[in-house]
């Protein structure tokens, strides 16, 4: 009966030394990783950039909010909030703020698109143009005031996104010092956080309400990507990597090559982890986050296709990873997959479409 007894317990021991070493080398191999998917959507943000008269990595600024288009404009923001006030307010505010159509043009494309009817919506866009009606800015003013309800966007209405949002506040010293430090817009940087941190609050409720929700800090990610922008340490290995290696096309120049440097003769896997996993001070994860981004954003400059203003691109490749960054004239925009509130969202689409929803827009601003 013992001889039976530890048999069995032999055999189970094998077992879960089988399904661990399993774990181990799909962890390691990156096995596990979840394949991409394309956005259908996909063509439309490469088709919007291709009205602009000029790429440029500053927003183009009219000469006034009264330019030659002021009445077009009113008229397309009073559609908007004919269709969703919160949300066309946001969109007023940027413009006022930056002047800039293409920043317009962009925010009504990421608007549009949860419209109840995109298409009716982007043909009144269009009817602007010919017929603006009697909408003028003091109307706007009065009307926006203080726009009301629900965002159009369905990640904004939920419970995670005010926590989510209290975190990044509590954060933004962090995050505009790691992205000055890499050389990136803190509202690109943004754009990628928040939607690695729907993602984990949408896919672990249980943790969410448990740790996250009674303290309002930003969630970190499991062992197998770290921190609150979940990073694989093969990807924060390779980001070490580019900064040293000058024939590389994510080679960011001299100085930025210690921007990650380690103590001589200390244990680097360890403070790598213990960098991307600190949960009183999020800094490293977002300079390793910052630094993939430019370092992305280097390769496509260099082999000239700049992703100026496109964080659904840099957003894509941030989620798929260095190996399949390859820059190219109409890249293909999406990504993993999550669900907010049974609507079904693409990594790269949803960082354009907070990055051009306006909001925050006062905390992290376009620049």
């Amino acid at each position: 009966m013992r001889k039976k007894i530890l048999y069995l317990f032999l055999i189970l021991v094998a077992i879960i030394l089988i399904i661990f070493g399993g774990v181990f080398l799909a962890i390691r191999f990156n096995w596990l990783n979840v394949p991409g998917s394309i956005d259908p959507n996909s063509a439309l943000y490469t088709e919007e950039l291709q009205k602009e008269r000029e790429i440029t990595n500053t927003l183009p600024k009219n000469n006034s909010l009264y330019g030659i288009n002021e009445k077009a404009n009113w008229c397309k923001i009073s559609l908007a909030a004919d269709a969703n006030q919160r949300s066309a307010g946001a969109i007023f505010q940027a413009f006022q703020a930056t002047h800039s159509e293409n920043l317009l043009r962009r925010m009504l494309l990421a608007f549009s698109l949860h419209t109840s009817n995109p298409q009716e919506f982007m043909n009144g866009l269009e009817n602007c143009g010919k017929n603006p009606g009697a909408a003028s800015l003091k109307i706007l003013q009065e009307r926006l005031v203080s726009p009301r309800g629900q965002s159009i966007y369905a990640w904004e209405n939920g419970e995670p996104w005010n926590i989510i949002k209290q975190g990044l506040i509590k954060d933004k010293d962090s995050i505009d010092k790691a992205a000055a430090a890499a050389g990136i817009q803190p509202r690109l940087l943004v754009s990628a956080i928040i939607v690695e941190q729907l993602r984990l609050y949408y896919t672990q409720r249980e943790l969410f309400e448990k740790f996250f929700k009674p303290l309002k800090i930003l969630a970190n990610a499991n062992k197998m990507a770290w921190g609150v922008m979940s990073i694989k340490e093969k990807m924060a290995i390779q980001t070490e990597w580019h900064l040293k290696d000058e024939s590389s096309p994510f080679y960011l120049g001299k100085e930025k090559e210690t921007l990650l440097d380690f103590p001589e003769n200390s244990d680097r896997a360890k403070i790598r982890y213990q960098r991307l996993t600190n949960e009183q001070n999020h800094y490293y994860s977002y300079l390793y986050g910052a630094l993939i981004i430019k370092q992305i954003e280097t390769q496509w400059e260099k082999a000239g296709y700049p992703l100026y203003y496109r964080p659904e691109v840099v957003a894509t490749l941030f989620n798929i990873g260095f190996d399949k960054s390859k820059p190219k004239q109409n890249p293909e925009i999406g990504g993993s997959t999550l669900f907010i509130e049974n609507k079904k969202y693409f990594f790269g689409s949803l960082a354009y479409e907070f990055y051009y929803s306006g909001t925050l827009g006062d905390i992290f601003p376009y620049k």
